[in-house]
């Protein structure tokens, strides 16, 4: 599969219609990086609260998934509050299944719906031999740059790209690396690196060691055709503080910052501990 640097799967791009997306792919993933095990193929269900730094709210962040031995299926709904509402922002969700591969995470089907200030978009990727195919697109891309061929071969969608980055977090205690992402419309590239490990505190049964990954994403292609290109192609930078568990259990993202283009900086923090879905 094709990487921007180093060959190691990473952390996923920005969201595509809005800030509170944006954040909840980021932390999509955290099912999915378990050491695959029988044992913990059983579907899980997380809740993230968002915020602009400062505390207004942004809305929550629901997500499960579920992995075994062979593959993995995420699904994730952001769901805005009312002032997250007032600027355009409306809920949002998305879905992928795959396997583990070789180089990581292969996706076979992604889809992603959601709106943008009254505006309905629809996206389904249909993944063969490493090439992401357009199943379904609304609207069409007749606004944007055509993203170069060579330049979608090889990439992963943004669940994904979360999903091979928590996994190398179990494996290796370390997230540098870089991936691809593709969604249908634009292309980026997403870098990750490992900051510090550190020692929790007053997380109740999160108490322990946590490690702490700065990352940028920057769009590279499909810009639309009014975009200001500089300030399209800014790298949006974060980090995020994720648990170090024990026993082949998943590391799990406990808070992240992220800039976005219409939110400024947001804040995701876990909500609870993970639970069973029903």
């Amino acid at each position: 599969m094709r990487r921007e640097g180093r060959p190691l799967t990473g952390i996923a791009s920005r969201g595509a219609h809005s800030g509170v997306f944006a954040a909840g792919v980021l932390i999509a993933g955290a099912f999915a990086c378990a050491a695959p095990s029988a044992a913990l193929a059983r579907e899980m269900r997380l809740r993230y609260d968002v915020t602009v730094l400062g505390g207004v709210s942004l809305g929550e962040i629901e997500m499960k998934a579920m992995l075994d031995r062979s593959g993995y299926r995420i699904e994730i709904r952001s769901r805005p509050s009312r002032a997250a509402q007032l600027v355009g922002a409306s809920e949002q969700s998305g879905r992928v299944e795959g396997r583990w591969g070789r180089n990581g995470p292969e996706p076979r089907l992604y889809t992603a719906n959601g709106s943008w200030r009254g505006r309905t978009y629809v996206s389904e990727l249909l993944y063969q031999r490493g090439l992401p195919t357009i199943r379904r697109q609304e609207p069409s891309n007749e606004d944007r740059e055509a993203v170069p061929p060579e330049l979608i071969r090889g990439t992963v969608d943004s669940l994904s790209g979360v999903a091979g980055m928590l996994k190398k977090v179990a494996e290796t205690e370390a997230c540098d690396g870089s991936t691809a992402i593709y969604d249908g419309r634009r292309r980026s590239v997403a870098v990750m690196t490992s900051s510090a490990k550190v020692q929790l505190a007053d997380q109740g049964p999160l108490n322990g060691r946590a490690l702490n990954c700065g990352f940028t994403v920057r769009t590279i292609a499909g810009f639309r055709h009014e975009d200001d290109r500089e300030a399209a192609m800014r790298p949006l930078k974060g980090s995020v503080l994720i648990a170090l568990r024990e026993g082949g259990a998943f590391p799990l993202p406990l808070r992240f910052e992220v800039e976005t283009r219409w939110f400024g900086t947001v804040a995701v923090q876990l909500a609870g501990p993970p639970v069973a879905a029903d």
